[in-house]
């Protein structure tokens, strides 16, 4: 259980199906579920959201960052409904990276990328969150008290949705130029033309 913003679903090349999802809440996590079967063109497909694997990002300061698996074996959880019940609980067992409220993903059709919209954290830097867990200021939430947001983007490792590592970078960095000079300015793609504050809803449309 967590707070559900959106779920971006995914075809991997392999014909899995991969759904991305973020819990939006100050200093929570971003999800992926990846199917044990594959799609099926003319097959029956309802069992595929059913039967597959729960994993919880983690983000490295060096622009790197791997999917840990949310199982039993990896949570100390007795069953995987317990898992699925305390989601949150299971991430921060196996050290994922807090987040500045992830809300939308939405994934580059045209690509094999991710975006994730971190509406904003009052709370980064300065206090844990609901679970008690460290907020401290990392490589994709690098502002304290971070009252703008910012955009991440990720992509899998060998071009595959359900690659187990991703590189990463920070796509926008949302803050107002004409009201500061520091790091709430924004990153250097954000200018008085476009600056915008708290991302969230988004996709592609095309």
């Amino acid at each position: 259980r967590f707070k559900h913003e959106n779920a971006e679903v995914v075809l991997a090349a392999n014909g899995q199906l991969v759904v991305y999802m973020g819990d939006d809440e100050r200093g929570e996590f971003l999800y992926r579920y990846v199917s044990n079967a594959k799609y099926s063109l003319n097959g029956d497909n309802s069992k595929l959201l059913e039967d597959g694997t729960l994993y919880v990002a983690k983000f490295a300061d060096d622009l790197t960052g791997e999917w840990l698996e949310l199982s039993p074996a990896t949570t100390g959880f007795a069953s995987q409904a317990e898992v699925c019940i305390h989601t949150r609980q299971a991430a921060s067992k196996v050290g994922a990276t807090t987040m500045d409220r992830p809300e939308w993903v939405a994934a580059n059709p045209n690509k094999v990328e991710a975006y994730v919209a971190l509406t904003n954290n009052k709370n980064r830097g300065i206090k844990p969150n609901e679970g008690g867990d460290p907020a401290p200021v990392n490589g994709p939430n690098p502002r304290a008290e971070n009252n703008y947001g910012q955009i991440v983007r990720w992509a899998p490792d060998n071009a595959d949705h359900t690659a187990s590592t991703f590189t990463w970078s920070i796509f926008a960095l949302a803050g107002n130029p004409l009201e500061h000079s520091d790091a709430n300015a924004g990153s250097a793609n954000i200018n008085a033309g476009n600056m915008f504050n708290s991302p969230d809803g988004m996709r592609f449309d095309e």
